[in-house]
């Protein structure tokens, strides 16, 4: 039996934990790609205490940084021939600061790290044929009016960072439909979601009086919060690539989501990025 594989960004902890218990769960191999092993240890031996030893792999994987990504993307190539989901999880607001590369914090790991992913990962992708890319956005990408080019370049200007981790979520969404626009053909389809607002250590940095504000929202958990993933990796039709979802359903983002000469400016600008920085 032809074993499916997965890689997960993220997976140490809340959803992204909740992600790969439910893929190993389905005799899917899960990759697990994240910056720190000790880390991400706790999910490794869940998963090979429950399913097996052979059900899941660590890869290292900064965001922050191009290099780890090609190196990431290499190793896996060592070990994998194909990569039937991949899950752009991995994410963080109220951070601040530059990547690496000069890119706004939220920018640079949210969504550059991921699309420079994605882009490395294309032959894998091709080679699973009906391969999915789930990438994981946010409602609050909507508060985003304008999508200035020069400030991806400029360290995070607001004290929350909430305005920059929008222009990231933003960002995934634009990313989501110009992949599936140029990949589609390629039997690989593209899905991008918003989980709900989860309770997760992704919050972890932001300014200590927002974050009872979040409670009052009522936060959902990470096995709800994941569920709505994996509506997009398993139950959503391939005709819906390209779309948007939340509560697993396909919802209209906001009108700058659904610029496509945005969407397509957006991409030519990190394709140029990703040539510049990368081997």
């Amino acid at each position: 039996m032809n074993v499916k594989t997965a890689l997960v960004t993220g997976a140490n902890t809340g959803i992204g934990k909740e992600i790969t218990l439910s893929l190993a769960s389905k005799g899917i191999k899960v990759v697990i790609a994240s910056r720190s092993y000790d880390r991400t240890l706790p999910v490794i031996q869940a998963v090979k205490k429950m399913y097996g030893a052979q059900k899941c792999e660590w890869l290292s994987l900064d965001l922050e940084s191009i290099k780890s990504i090609d190196s990431c993307a290499d190793s896996f190539f060592e070990q994998n021939a194909s990569l039937d989901y991949l899950v752009n999880n991995a994410g963080f607001a109220g951070s601040r600061g530059l990547t690496k590369e000069g890119f706004e914090l939220a920018f640079g790991v949210n969504y550059f790290g991921h699309y420079v992913l994605t882009r490395r990962l294309k032959r894998a992708l091709i080679r699973a044929n009906n391969a999915r890319v789930v990438n994981v956005s946010s409602k609050v990408h909507s508060i985003v009016k304008k999508l200035d080019f020069a400030s991806l370049r400029k360290p995070t200007k607001s004290l929350s960072g909430i305005n920059e981790y929008a222009v990231s979520k933003l960002a995934n969404i634009l990313f989501t439909s110009e992949l599936h626009r140029r990949y589609a053909s390629l039997r690989i389809s593209s899905f991008v979601v918003h989980p709900g607002l989860v309770d997760t250590e992704i919050w972890r940095k932001l300014p200590f009086f927002l974050r009872p504000i979040l409670k009052l929202k009522g936060m959902l958990t990470p096995e709800e919060g994941a569920r709505n993933v994996l509506h997009c990796a398993f139950e959503a039709s391939a005709t819906q690539s390209g779309k948007y979802f939340s509560k697993c359903t396909p919802s209209l983002p906001s009108t700058l989501a659904t610029n496509q000469e945005l969407a397509i400016k957006l991409w030519e600008q990190s394709e140029s990025w990703m040539n510049h920085y990368s081997k």
